[in-house]
């Protein structure tokens, strides 16, 4: 879903300009909103299984190590192959970035969940502190704030991928935590009414766009409120059935690398400009199919590069998973507990006595 909205919002060629019909409908309500539902399902994953444990901070600190890895590689091989096979679409600003690429943000959902990781233990520290009554209370009132809010145009909205991910941890956990779990016909119920109001917002620009006014689909923004219902009734759903895959959760460990690898800047240039330019593909009888093709087989390699990744790290620095960040922790702790057991000297009245 995130690929098939990357594909839209980064193409050479904006969806807006294509003839109003079902093909771009389909464009800007499947594919285009999809993305954010996307968004919201991938971060629920990770939110769910957080408030089954204890976060400390070492923990989370740990887990950023790991990510760090992960995106120095990817940035680093990238930045690589384009400097080789692709130069002109690699500026020096990307290259700069490529070699920070957490802290400089060269993809946003990893340095907003970055730092989402290191502020969580303390976030859900002080959330299990207010207890039910506030806790419900503070959800009840960002419901209100952003939420209703994200029904009408030009009102306040969120922006920030790491504000996001808070707004959503903050209804996960006071949902998991102090509410009874909904039924599936409740479930199928929150989705429904998510998509309804989806399907009246694309009626809406349908409407407009036939005044030649082309605004796009407003509902399916970054955490507007259906989105986030459609977001979290689907992942509700799958969390309610009992299936085990190995094949599938083989394919899930490499999802974040496919992110990665294709949202990398000169990636998206390369991609959905001069390759899979959205110009170019509509005009085929069976575009949507053949695009839908396209970006199955590009998910596909992006995963098989992923699994040899995984070989390499196997037999190289996965071999004693997050020792050097164990190491490096111990070390600074202790330096920490010895400077704080350090007696101090006054020397004004040593020199008195």
């Amino acid at each position: 879903m995130i690929l098939i909205h990357h594909f839209i919002v980064h193409n050479g060629y904006d969806v807006l300009k294509l003839p109003l019909g079902p093909e771009r409908i389909f464009f800007q309500l499947v594919m285009q909103g999809g993305g954010k539902v996307g968004v919201v399902i991938f971060f629920s994953i990770s939110a769910w299984f957080f408030l089954d444990r204890e976060q400390t901070i070492k923990s989370n600190l740990r887990r950023v190590w790991i990510m760090e890895r992960e995106l120095l590689f990817w940035s680093l091989i990238l930045m690589a192959f384009y400097l080789v096979f692709d130069r002109a679409d690699l500026g020096m600003k990307l290259m700069v970035k490529s070699v920070m690429p957490l802290s400089m943000g060269l993809w946003w959902y990893a340095t907003a969940y970055a730092i989402f990781l290191a502020l969580l233990p303390f976030l859900s520290k002080g959330l299990k502190a207010l207890g039910e009554k506030y806790h419900l209370a503070l959800a009840v009132t960002m419901l209100a704030i952003w939420g209703l809010t994200s029904f009408i145009p030009g009102m306040i909205g969120i922006s920030d991928g790491f504000f996001g991910f808070i707004y959503l941890f903050i209804l996960i956990s006071a949902y998991k935590w102090h509410l009874r779990p909904l039924s599936i016909k409740q479930t199928w119920a929150l989705t429904a009414v998510g998509v309804g109001f989806v399907l009246l917002y694309t009626a809406a620009s349908t409407v407009l766009g036939l005044f030649d006014i082309n605004k796009g689909i407003f509902i399916t923004g970054d955490w507007k409120l259906p989105v986030v219902m459609i977001g979290f009734g689907m992942f509700l759903l799958f969390d309610s059935v009992t299936f085990h895959s190995r094949i599938i959760n083989r394919i899930a460990q490499s999802a974040f690398a496919v992110y990665l690898i294709t949202d990398y800047a000169a990636s998206e240039k390369l991609l959905w400009t001069r390759l899979f330019n959205l110009q170019d593909l509509y005009h085929s009888p069976l575009a949507i199919l053949q695009i839908l093709g396209i970006l199955l087989a590009i998910y596909a390699i992006c995963t098989l590069l992923d699994f040899i990744r995984q070989a390499l790290s196997a037999v190289t620095i996965d071999r004693r998973r997050g020792r050097w960040f164990d190491l490096l922790w111990d070390k600074v702790s202790n330096r920490i507990h010895d400077y704080s057991h350090t007696p101090i000297i006054d020397s004004s009245s040593t020199q008195a006595r």
